[in-house]
C-alpha cells in the first residue's frame, strides 16, 4: 500500500507448510541430548521441540505439491502431508510412535522467486526489507539482523545502496558480503540450489 514493491525486481509468495510435532522415543530425552538434522534421503528436517517432542518439517522434494496461497485466506488444518512427514521420519527411528493425533503448526513461508532473500532498502524513505526468506533463512537471523542495522546505517548515513552496494563483514569467519546479492532489484538466481523455477 505504500509503493514499496514498486521498483522491485523480484517478488514473494506465501508458501503453506505443515510441521509435524511428535513425541520422542520413550526413554529418550530428544529435548536435552539431540540437536538439529538434515537428511535430505528421506527429505526432512528435525530439531527437538518443547515438552520432548520432534519437530519435523519438509526439506521441499518434488514429490510434495507446492501450495501457494493467499496469505490472508488459507486451510490452517493438517492434510495427509502430515503423515507422510512422520513416517518419513520414522524410517530413521523405528521406535518412533505416531499418534493418532495430529499436532505441530501449519504456517507460511514468504519465498521469493528464487528463494534467497531480500534484504535491502525500498523506494520508500525509511522503509527496508527483510523478506522472502523462505524456510531457509532461520539459522541466519542473528547475522541478519546484524547486516540489516548496518544497512539502515549505511542507507541512513547517506550513501546509495543500489548504486554502490554495503559490503559486510562477516565478524566470525573474516569474510565480506557484498549486500547487493540480496536487491530486491536483482535478476532471479537460476542457479540457486532452493529455486522454484526446476
Amino acid at each position: 500500500m505504500a509503493g514499496a514493491l514498486d521498483d522491485m525486481t523480484i517478488s514473494t509468495n506465501a508458501l503453506r507448510q505443515e510441521v509435524v510435532h511428535v513425541p520422542a522415543p520413550e526413554g529418550f530425552d530428544f529435548f536435552g541430548n539431540a540437536f538439529v538434522t538434515s537428511d535430505s534421503d528421506i527429505a526432512c528436517y528435525c530439531r527437538p521441540e518443547k515438552g520432548n517432542f520432534i519437530l519435523v518439517g519438509s526439506e521441499d522434494p518434488e514429490c510434495d505439491p507446492r501450495e501457494w496461497v493467499d496469505p490472508d485466506d488459507y486451510d490452517t488444518n493438517f492434510t495427509d502431508q502430515w503423515t507422510h512427514q512422520a513416517q518419513r521420519y520414522a524410517q530413521r527411528v523405528p521406535s518412533l510412535g505416531i499418534p493418532n493425533r495430529t499436532k505441530g503448526v501449519v504456517d507460511l513461508y514468504d519465498v521469493s522467486d528464487d528463494w534467497i532473500p531480500i534484504y535491502d532498502k525500498s523506494q520508500v524513505p525509511g522503509y527496508y526489507m527483510a523478506i522472502g526468506s523462505s524456510g531457509n533463512q532461520f539459522k541466519n537471523a542473528p547475522i541478519a539482523g546484524k547486516m540489516m542495522a548496518a544497512l539502515v546505517e549505511y542507507c541512513e548515513a547517506g550513501n546509495d545502496h543500489d548504486a554502490s552496494p554495503l559490503q559486510f563483514d562477516l565478524p566470525y569467519i573474516g569474510r565480506t558480503i557484498d549486500v547487493g546479492f540480496y536487491s530486491r532489484k536483482r535478476e532471479i538466481n537460476r542457479e540457486s540450489s532452493f529455486s522454484v523455477l526446476g
